[in-house]
């Protein structure tokens, strides 16, 4: 299969090799990347990758539902999950912090932690979500509830503005921009770009265009089948074939080469079902962080 570069979306690839029933209803709107739903068939740890994003997850289990918000981790990390099995998931576009929170991303930063603690206003949805059987009704609930959130959002001003500006700009360059160019765009010292940033995000832009391009690296090798891992390591943008498996290494716990390996075995595409259950208008990349 051709690789078709488009709007990143984020994945957590371990996710997907070690569940069943993985569907995924791919949103790119109001900041959301995508929905998701798979089943554990048993009790297991969980393999996660860095990928810049925040994930609600809800666990549900005899009659029961628990929910929860994560940060992105800084490397690949395993995680002893709680004893459930049917599981429905949001992942937020990279670097945007919902509305529905009254923590910042960096107070998420690395951690998993009880949702309902962290929720603003009424959380009546919740009950209504934990009665929904259905991946579209779970999300019909959700969508309904943040959007809600979302209008009462503040315009971004000031530190916000200046981050919200400079994650668009790695986001649009696939991590490949230096802070100087953050810089140079934006007016601001990159001494100042990197004290904001690491006081709203809890991590540097510099780690941020890293995962970023991670992120399109795992996406390559998903969807793509380089002969060389030279050939991927041009074609995203990193300095030579070392760097690229370094990096790489340091993120997915494998190397490239180990990793394309498990793509190939236990075929990544055809675990991944796209239910493309919404009508989805098309957006620019520029409105993936406009507030709504």
């Amino acid at each position: 299969m051709i690789w078709k570069k488009d709007r990143l979306r984020s994945t957590q690839p371990y996710l997907v090799f070690d569940t069943t029933d993985f569907f995924q209803e791919v949103y790119l709107q109001q900041g959301i990347s995508h929905f998701y739903t798979y089943r554990f068939p048993e009790a297991k740890e969980i393999r996660l990758v860095p990928d810049g994003c925040i994930d609600l997850s809800f666990d549900y289990d005899n009659g029961k539902m628990r929910g929860w918000a994560r940060g992105t981790p800084i490397q690949y990390k395993i995680e002893t999950r709680q004893e459930y099995h049917d599981v429905f998931g949001v992942r937020f576009m990279p670097g945007v912090q919902p509305e529905l929170l009254h923590v910042t991303m960096k107070e998420l930063f690395d951690r998993c932690v009880p949702l309902e603690p962290i929720l603003k206003g009424d959380q009546g949805w919740m009950q209504a979500l934990s009665e929904e059987t259905d991946f579209y009704q779970r999300i019909r609930v959700f969508l309904e509830a943040y959007t809600n959130a979302e209008r009462k959002r503040e315009k971004p001003y000031g530190k916000n503005e200046l981050v919200l500006s400079i994650k668009q700009m790695v986001y649009d360059s696939d991590g490949k921009i230096k802070v100087s160019e953050l810089g140079e765009q934006t007016g601001y010292s990159e001494r100042y770009i990197n004290k904001v940033f690491i006081e709203k995000m809890g991590f540097s832009p510099k780690t941020f265009c890293k995962i970023i391009q991670f992120q399109r690296a795992l996406e390559f090798l998903n969807y793509g089948a380089p002969d060389k891992m030279t050939d991927a390591a041009v074609a995203l943008g990193y300095y030579d074939q070392p760097q690229f498996i370094r990096d790489f290494t340091r993120y997915a716990g494998i190397t490239p080469k180990n990793y394309l390996k498990l793509v190939e075995g236990k075929q990544y595409q055809a675990k991944i079902k796209d239910t493309k259950l919404l009508q989805q208008k098309e957006i620019s990349s520029t409105d993936l962080y406009n507030e709504k």
